[in-house]
């Protein structure tokens, strides 16, 4: 079974998430912001990461700063711009899905990545 770790603020944009890849057969583990994400992300081992960019805290792109192990991280942002799109995948993101999120957009992007 693949870990996920989920590193989100919202809770509601967290409990979507979390249901959707509960109910096909991922464990999934949270963190409310980009700090508590980055101890758990250091301190255990995921085969995927999710990534809000705007975070109290530590935000998304601090996280892919001071993050150094090779676990695929895709952003889940309403920061579409291009520009933030590229900023993230150059601090190292896999994959970039934007908010709000469709739901077999979301599955297939995972699945590429577990």
């Amino acid at each position: 079974m693949s870990r996920i770790l989920i590193i989100e603020d919202n809770e509601l944009n967290l409990k979507l998430m979390k249901d959707i890849l509960s109910s096909q057969g991922y464990e999934v583990e949270t963190a409310q912001d980009g700090k508590e994400g980055l101890y758990k992300a250091q301190d255990n081992d995921y085969d995927l990461i999710l990534l809000d960019i705007q975070m109290p805290v530590v935000s998304g792109y601090d996280f892919l700063q001071v993050y150094d192990k090779n676990t695929p991280v895709i952003v889940v942002s309403a920061c579409a711009m291009e520009n933030e799109v590229n900023k993230a995948k150059e601090l190292g993101c896999a994959d970039y899905i934007s908010k709000p999120i469709q739901i077999m957009e979301f599955l297939n992007t995972v699945k590429k990545y577990v």
